[in-house]
């Protein structure tokens, strides 16, 4: 019953969501920039001292780009389960088979990259969460409705309770040590990672970054926020949003303009959606986060539906869709990439430049992804790990050079 599943043809994809995947990739670089050279460790002490235009570049991140590509990619995760779901059951295939051995695969490249690359990987979390997704599979679309609002709450309700018992028993000093440490911790940070060795690094740095990852990930309630844009992806593939113009042309309306109106308050308010230790502007900036991340993140995903649709920048959106066919083996080479540029045992620069220099980096490099995805895909059929990642899912041999139907 399986030697005839294969891969989705070249011919059958959505070039649109190509295209969102590719924009993504090039969000979610700009945004790992800050941890990938390690100014956002000192950012608060030499901020007072730095160039206007990197005080800007640094606002500009948080207000348009931080957790909003991620948000993206998230969406686009939901919506291509749906479809997968949807190809499995057509073929029978009732108990999602095919997509728990893709999400199997999928957390062994993501531990991996974590272990040997960098701490900050998405893909393991998204792979974890895939297959806690699978529980909604069949819920109605007003079952899901009522758990994306119920996901989206549970961070102001943990942030606001932290801050309640905060006030309540910490001692007076408190501030004062979670500064201290803070400052120290990121401190010794830099040094570890400037001058450490590859081998000192992944027996070092990256274990001790996994762990306060996760934990901050689970602190800060950052796993509801991305399973409840999977669910608004599921829901987007059920109404056929990108069929629907109307739909598309009220995201655009709505979402964009408020979703860059709330990220500004937030960008000013808080610069983050967590502050350590929890206080008032730490709550208004939750909030905020929670409901200007995605706001921003669907509308400008309708902007450029809106723009695809129209035809008029289609040629300029479609430079963006190799980007997207190939996105894990892009996101791991924006990885290898950086770390080469800013640790240790390779130039070493962590540490050492600012928000525009490190902003103009990103862009150079994603430049280069985009010129070298669409050479490639000139030639092979799918992206080095997308093709790896296949054969693995699939239990058979691909081809990896193109061909008429790829």
């Amino acid at each position: 019953m399986t030697t005839n599943i294969h891969p989705l043809p070249l011919s059958d994809r959505i070039e649109v969501l190509d295209i969102l995947r590719g924009l993504a990739i090039g969000g979610i670089l700009i945004g790992n920039m800050q941890w990938f050279s390690g100014y956002r460790m000192g950012w608060e002490s030499i901020s007072a001292d730095a160039a206007s235009i990197d005080r800007a570049v640094n606002f500009a991140v948080h207000w348009l780009i931080e957790g909003k590509f991620y948000s993206i990619f998230s969406f686009l995760f939901g919506f291509g389960f749906a479809m997968q779901i949807a190809r499995a059951e057509e073929r029978g295939d009732t108990k999602a088979a095919i997509f728990k051995r893709r999400l199997f695969w999928l957390l062994v490249i993501g531990v991996l990259h974590a272990y040997l690359l960098w701490a900050g990987d998405i893909v393991s979390i998204y792979a974890v969460l895939g297959f806690v997704l699978l529980l909604f599979r069949k819920k109605s679309d007003r079952s899901l409705i009522k758990w994306i609002v119920a996901l989206m709450a549970i961070p102001i309700v943990w942030y606001s309770a932290l801050y309640i018992l905060f006030i309540s028993f910490a001692p007076p000093d408190v501030q004062q040590q979670i500064d201290a440490g803070q400052a120290e911790f990121f401190q010794n940070g830099v040094e570890q990672v400037r001058n450490s060795s590859y081998l000192q690094i992944i027996t070092g740095f990256n274990l001790d970054y996994i762990v306060g990852r996760y934990a901050g990930l689970i602190f800060d309630m950052r796993l509801p926020k991305i399973l409840a844009m999977f669910l608004i992806g599921v829901l987007a593939y059920r109404r056929k949003a990108f069929e629907d113009r109307i739909l598309i042309r009220k995201m655009l309306v709505f979402a964009l303009p408020f979703g860059l109106v709330i990220n500004l308050a937030f960008a000013y308010v808080a610069g983050k959606e967590a502050m350590m230790p929890p206080s008032l502007p730490g709550i208004a900036g939750v909030i905020l986060y929670v409901v200007g991340v995605p706001s921003l993140a669907l509308g400008i995903a309708a902007l450029v539906a809106t723009v695809w649709q129209n035809g008029a920048g289609r040629f300029v959106l479609s430079a963006l869709a190799p980007v997207g066919r190939m996105a894990l083996t892009n996101y791991l080479l924006q990885t290898a990439i950086c770390v080469t540029i800013f640790y240790g045992y390779g130039f070493g620069y962590f540490g050492k430049l600012m928000p525009s220099e490190v902003t103009l980096i990103a862009l150079v490099i994603f430049l280069s992804q985009i010129i070298t995805s669409s050479l490639w895909l000139k030639f092979f059929a799918y992206g080095p790990v997308e093709w790896i990642w296949r054969q693995l899912t699939y239990k058979k041999r691909l081809p990896l050079w193109r061909s008429s139907g790829n």
